[in-house]
């Protein structure tokens, strides 16, 4: 029975591992191609028609306690923005703006703002409390007016364009990758935005063919990478029409949009932060699948409380994996013990077999009788890894992509909990812990023990190249399975 208890768990975690990583891909939102939509599509392709770079000249720069920056006097547009708290694989702050390209160019009645020549009084702006920054530019009869607003302590700009009612915003240059990882970081790259729920296209499925739809009772829309998001938020208008488009690295998308005043979120995907400013924001954070959604919150709240008292994610992992067992001591307990008793019944279970050997449905029922009569289930085992699993897939999904562990230390080599172990020590150590595990588990014959053997040294091949934090708190788990076979033993 052990044997088959650990082919389930093992099983299973590979079949939902191999989905996340290979085979899962969001939802598409079809969209009918009427006429119309067609018509559209070809008077504003130029919303997403790549843009030639732009030159750095003069730009106003400002300073906040969380980011740092630049806006063009050609168009007003943001060409540059660092953040503070988070930095690049040079250890440099992360800069989510590719060189040369600017955010937030703006069409209206078919004039094209970042042709223009803005004026700002400033060069430098801290931003202390609350700070604005007005451009102005003169078209014709017009003034043209783009301000921006700005936060101490928050990633929520305010912008507003005057005058006019109905504008195209775009943002032709999407985000920069940050992660040393660019394969993986590229996997989480999205078109996002918020109609009744989150919805995403990826980056993958605009390379195939751009996006389009009518934005009819959108709340916000942007683009995402791994860790960081722009979103644009109406705020007295709504979104008319989203278009989103992809070259190799990028997505570039467009609003065009009714009203003068929105909000643009510019920062990390942090839970807790998004869910403070609201919108719906927290749901571009990635829980998983609903029911597993229940447990990766948890675990997020937990690593959160965990964290003000340790202030080291690594033995918050440590620890946490040490609540887990205490957890399921009891439950643990009852499955050693009923191993044992089924490794003691085996005798009388291989003479029952002997006996109605030719008569299956008598065998099954004289078993069944055995185990009642022995008070032992069988099926413990499996009930004990049907709720350990969501608890782990949800801790899978927290150490993955919680922005908290981008960049965590832990001890000695290892410097980034969100990677893997640049030597593979901690996946060498877990396959060893799992293979004395396995070896611990009462007397096997033969064919069980080579089982043992051979699952430990798949699960270090599968864990190789996981999250260094993922395979610590594995590590840490086999290691206190360890003890709790030592404690029963001895007792």
């Amino acid at each position: 029975m052990s044997k088959r208890f650990i082919l389930t768990f093992v099983l299973m975690m590979i079949v939902l591992m191999m989905y996340q990583f290979f085979f899962y891909k969001p939802p598409k939102r079809p969209v009918k191609a009427t006429k119309k939509t067609t018509e559209t599509a070809a008077a504003d392709s130029s919303l997403t028609a790549p843009v030639e770079k732009i030159a750095e000249e003069n730009p106003v720069v400002v300073v906040s306690p969380l980011y740092e920056a630049r806006i063009s006097r050609k168009g007003g547009l943001l060409i540059g923005y660092k953040l503070k708290k988070y930095r690049d694989a040079l250890g440099k702050p992360v800069e989510l703006i590719p060189e040369g390209y600017g955010l937030l160019d703006v069409i209206s009645d078919g004039l094209n703002w970042k042709d223009l020549d803005f004026s700002s009084d400033l060069d430098t702006l801290q931003v202390r409390g609350e700070a604005e920054l007005t451009f102005t530019a003169v078209s014709g009869e017009d003034t043209l007016i783009k301000n921006y607003r700005f936060k101490e302590n928050s990633y929520l700009i305010d912008v507003s364009f005057a005058p006019g009612d109905t504008f195209n915003i775009l943002f032709p240059s999407g985000l920069s990758t940050t992660e040393k990882d660019k394969k993986d970081d590229l996997r989480h790259f999205s078109f996002i935005y918020f109609k009744d729920k989150i919805r995403k296209v990826s980056l993958n499925s605009l390379r195939k063919k751009p996006f389009t739809e009518s934005g009819y009772s959108v709340l916000w829309a942007g683009t995402r990478t791994k860790y960081f998001m722009v979103t644009l938020i109406p705020d007295d208008g709504d979104l008319k029409r989203l278009d989103a488009r992809a070259t190799d690295s990028r997505i570039s998308f467009a609003v065009k949009s009714t009203g003068q005043r929105y909000h643009l979120y510019f920062g990390p995907i942090d839970y807790f932060i998004l869910k403070d400013i609201g919108f719906g924001l927290a749901s571009a954070f990635e829980f998983g699948a609903p029911i597993i959604s229940i447990f990766s919150k948890l675990i997020l709240y937990a690593f959160k409380i965990l964290y003000s008292f340790i202030p080291n994610y690594g033995w918050v992992i440590v620890v946490f994996a040490l609540l887990m067992k205490l957890v399921f001591w009891p439950f643990t307990m009852k499955n050693l013990r009923s191993m044992k008793k089924m490794q003691e019944l085996k005798p009388k279970m291989d003479a029952l077999r002997k006996t109605f050997k030719d008569d299956p449905q008598r065998l099954q029922q004289e078993m069944m009788e055995l185990y009642r009569k022995h008070k032992v289930n069988p099926f413990s085992g499996c009930l004990i890894l049907i709720f350990q699993l969501p608890i782990f897939w949800g801790l899978y999904k927290i150490l993955r992509t919680t922005i908290d562990l981008r960049g965590a230390p832990f001890i000695l080599w290892i410097r980034d909990l969100s990677s893997k172990d640049p030597y593979y020590v901690l996946p060498i150590l877990m396959g060893i812990a799992s293979m004395a595990q396995a070896l611990m588990q009462p007397a096997q014959d033969q064919q069980s023990r080579m089982f043992a053997l051979f699952m430990p040294l798949v699960l270090t091949f599968i864990f190789l190249n996981f999250p260094a934090g993922i395979v610590l708190y594995w590590l840490t788990y086999s290691l206190l399975g360890l003890v709790e076979q030592y404690l029963l033993k001895r007792k």
